[in-house]
């Protein structure tokens, strides 16, 4: 086995969650509900974990869960050292995300740009010897978690950050719309008089133009895939236009396109290779990637009275599309590329969503019936209704788990219902939650462990699932005004919930399964935002008057103020891009900035500044 003495030195030093609650132990005698007797006489003759061989050690260690890999590292100084070469708690505390997070951790990581690498770890330690360490790890299969997990130990170690702004996009006052990529690593900036540039943001961390495109009239809106490296931008001189990103990284036209269609929205599937266009006429298009890199129409849904509003599966290989028919229509591309109806789901009024499972195995469909409906595919691949899920008033919202194996559905009728799919392949009802006021919504956390719930009594309650499958609440958490959201982090270990009233309150839970709050955030304006950095560790946060904060996870437990500016404007917009570089992304009076936090050093610069020139006005 091997030893890391820099990686381990932080692992030991650090906690990612208090650990002040003991590890929950079963009273002696006591194993998986079974009562086992033994008398003292041969208490001293029973083998110990120590003397079993250190690779059966390893691979019980890998089934417990993140504090109590924590726990046992104080046992001894054999499990501390067993643990750390093994990156078991490393692999525990990325087992906390979702696999669709995990996958999107692995891709945005730049394994092999061993630079780029070293210009996210500098800003959080000048340790060379440590950041060489870790690169050095980059082949291996761990290497995302171990990369993420040593920067989030290293940004624990520091009470405040620095903000610094990289660079500064203004549009001479005139609003610009804009759009970010999923990793933060290109932006979209448009104006009033049809001219749009894309800016990408190079290897050291400054920005550059790549393209400028020209629009007869004002660009309205504009989506980026979610590998970053395809652009679609609607003009309101009714073009639609895909630019793609070539491997030198220059970008360039691929495809206009004539809006007859008056496009409403549009969409890239998860793997970037279709693009999905709903218009007002009631039409909906598909338009795909070939292999020389050009796009081509590929299929058209015509539908009597219309589409209202289509979705891809996560696969790309089919879309569900929701009519005014009272009826939601699944299309599948077949083999040869071509695509074909598959199946048809019939409600009693109207359809107003439709949304496919993780696994692309079932569709849950909502309906002005107030009934859910859950379809699933067959062996022989035609869909038919697993069950109908039936409220007595309207359903607010409805939503998957991330693994596509429940069902959440909250109505106005002051309940919120989970269904579970069973090993048969059934579906039934494993919890119907009664509360005193008409549920908003109600959605999984992404562990799929808990829910949830807003209500119209300015309340945001939380439950988790139990062992035997029951749900029980974990936390009510009160609010003076309408509640504006409730989101989890993306490690299902906080929550963070927002009110009209300007307050934000962060809840967390504990070691030992229980849920307290841990900080309030108060803004002077009502309208505010929030967004969880990519693993969870970070909160930034932000209001209408230009206030902005960001917050971060102790090595306690608790949370900090790390970050706090304001500037006197009457519109402010912040997120973290989806990187492992921890960037903040603003909108100020229409002006663009790109922030990077820095620990170890204090510095306000802006390394680069742009302006759009004035035919843009």
């Amino acid at each position: 086995m091997h030893s890391d003495t820099g990686i381990s030195s932080i692992v030991a030093s650090l906690s990612l969650q208090s650990v002040n609650t003991p590890i929950e132990r079963e009273p002696p005698g006591v194993s998986a509900g079974r009562s086992i007797a033994l008398p003292d006489k041969d208490i001293e003759k029973t083998v110990s974990l120590h003397s079993l061989p250190e690779e059966l050690q390893i691979k019980i260690f890998r089934f417990l869960e993140f504090r109590d890999i924590i726990g046992l590292q104080q046992v001894s100084t054999h499990f501390n050292s067993l643990i750390k070469d093994d990156h078991t708690l490393v692999k525990a505390w990325y087992r906390r995300f979702s696999l669709p997070h995990q996958d999107q951790l692995k891709k945005i990581l730049p394994a092999e740009d061993k630079e780029q690498l070293r210009n996210w770890l500098r800003p959080f330690t000048k340790d060379e010897a440590l950041v060489e360490s870790l690169i050095n790890h980059r082949e291996k299969v761990y290497f995302p978690a171990l990369f993420h997990f040593s920067k989030a130990r290293l940004m624990s170690q520091y009470k405040k950050y620095d903000l610094v702004t990289e660079a500064v996009i203004a549009d001479n006052g005139q609003p610009v719309p804009l759009t970010l990529s999923d990793d933060g690593r290109h932006l979209m900036t448009g104006s009033r008089r049809g001219k749009a540039k894309i800016i990408g943001q190079k290897a050291d961390g400054s920005w550059e133009e790549k393209i400028t495109i020209s629009h007869q009239d004002s660009v309205r809106s504009a989506t980026f895939s979610s590998d970053g490296r395809h652009l679609m931008i609607v003009s309101e001189d009714r073009t639609l236009k895909i630019f793609s990103q070539g491997g030198d990284g220059s970008w360039e036209e691929k495809l206009t396109i004539s809006d007859d269609l008056l496009a409403k929205s549009f969409t890239f599937s998860a793997d970037s290779r279709h693009l999905l266009i709903v218009g007002f006429k009631g039409l909906a298009k598909i338009y795909g990637q070939e292999d020389d890199g050009s796009w081509l129409e590929k299929y058209a849904i015509y539908r009597d009275p219309g589409v209202d509003s289509a979705t891809f599966s996560t696969d790309g290989r089919r879309i569900v599309t929701v009519g005014k028919d009272k009826t939601a229509e699944i299309h599948v591309q077949k083999t040869d590329g071509s695509w074909e109806e598959e199946g048809i789901i019939f409600h009693d009024l109207s359809v107003s969503s439709a949304i496919f499972s993780a696994d692309d195995r079932h569709v849950l469909t909502v309906g002005a019936d107030d009934k859910a409906k859950i379809y699933g595919q067959k062996v022989d691949g035609s869909w038919g209704e697993k069950v109908t899920i039936s409220h007595e008033s309207s359903i607010n919202s409805a939503t998957f788990s991330a693994d596509g194996g429940r069902v959440v559905t909250a109505s106005k009728d002051n309940t919120a219902k989970i269904y579970d799919q069973k090993t048969d392949g059934s579906w039934k009802e494993e919890a119907n939650i009664s509360l005193y006021h008409r549920v908003k919504s109600a959605s999984f956390s992404p562990n799929g462990r808990y829910v949830v719930t807003t209500s119209a009594n300015k309340t945001v309650k939380i439950f988790g699932r139990k062992e035997g499958g029951s749900w029980e609440e974990k936390l009510t958490i009160s609010h003076d005004e309408k509640i504006v959201s409730a989101i989890f982090s993306p490690d299902s270990c906080h929550l963070i919930s927002s009110s009209r009233d300007g307050t934000k309150k962060i809840s967390g839970r504990k070691a030992d399964g229980s849920w307290v709050e841990k900080a309030t955030i108060c803004y002077k304006s009502s309208f505010s935002s929030e967004g969880f950095s990519a693993d969870g560790r970070l909160l930034v946060t932000n209001s209408s008057l230009g206030e902005f904060k960001i917050h971060g996870l102790e090595t306690d437990g608790s949370w900090g103020e790390k970050v706090s500016f304001f500037r006197d404007v009457s519109t402010a917009f912040s997120r973290f891009s989806a990187g492992g570089h921890y960037v903040v992304t603003t909108i100020v009076d229409h002006k663009v900035r790109s922030h990077r936090l820095h620990t170890d050093y204090k510095v306000q610069i802006d390394k680069l500044s742009m302006k759009l020139d004035s035919s843009n006005n």
